[in-house]
């Protein structure tokens, strides 16, 4: 086996044909195991903003698409073109596919910079296969295009720059990038900074200063916009975090708590560092000394979301999501992992047996835990029985961590280049058909889910409200304020009844709402001037039915008011 890896790694190593092709195949395995989704998750917010930027006259009077201008990115203005000629779909399934290629390019060069041979990168694009959870539970690779999947690999990029001494290039591509999703460029930028500070008499000041200001000047124009727009907000909104906390986001800003979920994906964070420095060289580079640094730096990061989000909720650090660092703790932790596997390679007394579980290990560990027990674990198994034993248990646990995962409808495999047409798609096409542009439905707050569209996207519509307006009041907190009255009204009792178990909190919201009386539902029609309800099956009411299918009833309200 060794022998094997080893020929085909060089291979791939000597030949940029071969490594196009392994990335490629390595592009649409992944994507065909996690999936490809139009329109859900954080796209559900995101296509209803660029719907606005292309035609102004969607949505008239939904505070909520306002949020857009503090939105602080230009990545979906590329889109609008694509949007306005119907190609919108499959324009960004393309570019998609492009970007996890690319990933997987970045990923196999700076491997390559880390550890000078063919086998660990070879070995990390396989890793990177299949998901990693990490701090957050964010994967490396995301079932649909977004801005920071989009910078991703060009900050990979940024950072095997940065390693191989072109720091100018390197804060040239971080000011670009900036402009697109600001807060990932952040961390790569922290963590330049920080290793610039401990090895200041090396880059010297003046050098430090130049690369910051070429930094600066590429990414001006997302700076200009938001300086114009609004200040940086340096205050204390506990209510407003409570909120946004104990609805969908508890895992982005909750690094303490007692809910199992959340513990879960925070032991994963946490394996993730201790996986770095297990595998850390002894003898280290100079490229090792500044990886460090970097983790150093995510680490400091990740203690000021501790304190934040447990003490001192101030209203910058929770608008940055620094939690979101822990995707580069998670990187460099199995590149390191793997580079880790190819220093055995060169031992002739390793045994074959062993390294298979690494490999194992480190392939379909979709918890870095298990990573960490096996690395722990390595030196001391010897047994060849015992060996075998665990190489089955880590394929046992990859398969049943799969099959919750999809009872729990986390994960759900499928490429789906257009929306998924189900009954919620067919209610809003009937919307969007039959209805003006400027009408106002009242409409399930909680159809958010990964693999759901939410009510604004396909519609074209607007709602009174809905539970994922709390991802971009997250960003803004006046809206919370705009955003609590009517969210109350169309799910009342809900917001007290909240944790920070989104999952509990969706049913607790489906069931608030599901709860409205009829004399509810004409209170609310009359107090925002709703003309329209939609309700999920089997929930009925005495009202006109204009629409039906299996899963959705729409009632018209004008005649009952």
């Amino acid at each position: 086996m060794i022998e094997l890896l080893t020929s085909i790694s060089q291979k791939i190593g000597q030949n940029k044909i071969y490594q196009y092709i392994f990335f490629t195949i390595a592009s649409i395995i992944t994507i065909s195991f996690m999936g490809y989704y139009f329109g859900t998750f954080d796209q559900a917010i995101h296509i209803p903003y660029l719907k606005k930027m292309a035609d102004p006259s969607l949505f008239p009077n939904d505070k909520f698409l306002e949020l857009r201008s503090y939105h602080y990115s230009f990545f979906w203005f590329f889109f609008i073109p694509f949007y306005k000629f119907g190609v919108l779909e499959i324009t960004m399934f393309i570019t998609h596919f492009l970007v996890t290629f690319l990933t997987f390019l970045a990923i196999y060069d700076l491997t390559k910079t880390l550890f000078k041979n063919s086998i660990a990168p070879f070995l990390a694009v396989i890793a990177f296969i299949f998901p990693h959870l990490g701090f957050a539970g964010f994967p490396i690779f995301e079932f649909s295009l977004l801005n920071r999947t989009f910078v991703l690999p060009f900050l990979l990029i940024s950072i095997n720059l940065y390693l191989n001494k072109k720091p100018f290039f390197a804060l040239l591509i971080l000011g670009l990038m900036y402009n697109l999703h600001v807060i990932s460029v952040n961390f790569v930028l922290a963590m330049f900074l920080f290793d610039s500070l401990f090895r200041i008499k090396e880059i010297r000041f003046k050098n430090l200063i130049k690369q910051f200001l070429t930094f600066l000047l590429f990414a001006s124009p997302v700076l200009i916009w938001k300086f114009s727009n609004s200040h940086v907000d340096v205050g204390l909104d506990r209510s407003w975090f409570y909120i946004i906390n104990n609805s969908l986001l508890a895992h982005v800003f909750t690094l303490i708590t007692t809910n199992l979920l959340i513990n879960f994906t925070i032991l994963n964070g946490i394996s993730t560092v201790i996986i770095f420095f297990l595998t850390l060289p002894v003898k280290k580079t100079i490229n090792d000394l500044i990886v460090r640094n970097f983790i150093w730096a995510s680490i400091i990061i990740l203690i000021v979301q501790a304190i934040a989000g447990t003490w001192f909720p101030l209203t910058i650090i929770i608008q940055s999501q620094i939690i979101r660092v822990g995707i580069f703790i998670n990187i460099f932790a199995y590149l390191y992992f793997a580079g880790y596997i190819s220093e055995l390679f060169n031992d002739k007394k390793i045994n074959t047996n062993k390294i298979s579980l690494l490999i194992l290990a480190l392939l379909f560990s979709i918890s870095p835990l298990i990573s960490l027990i096996v690395l722990l674990l390595y030196k001391k198994i010897n047994n060849k029985n015992c060996v075998s034993i665990f190489k089955y248990l880590v394929i046992i646990i990859f398969l049943l961590t799969l099959t919750i995962f999809y009872k729990m409808d986390i994960w759900k495999p499928g490429i789906n280049i257009e929306p998924i047409k189900d009954d919620n798609y067919d209610a809003q096409i009937w919307a969007k058909n039959n209805t003006p542009k400027d009408t106002l439905f009242i409409t399930p707050p909680a159809l958010w889910w990964f693999y759901s569209l939410e009510w604004r996207v396909i519609s074209e519509r607007s709602t009174i409200s809905t539970l994922s307006e709390t991802f971009e009041g997250s960003f803004v907190p006046s809206y919370i304020e705009y955003w609590r009255p009517r969210f109350e009204d169309v799910a009342p009792g809900a917001l007290i009844k909240f944790s920070i178990d989104p999952i509990k909190n969706i049913k607790i919201t489906k069931n608030a709402y599901r709860s409205l009386s009829e004399n509810d539902i004409l209170r609310i029609s009359k107090k925002y001037g709703a003309k329209y309800f939609v309700s999920e099956k089997p929930r009925l009411y005495q009202f006109p039915i204009l629409y039906e299918n299996k899963g959705f009833i729409v009632y018209d309200l004008n005649l009952a008011n």
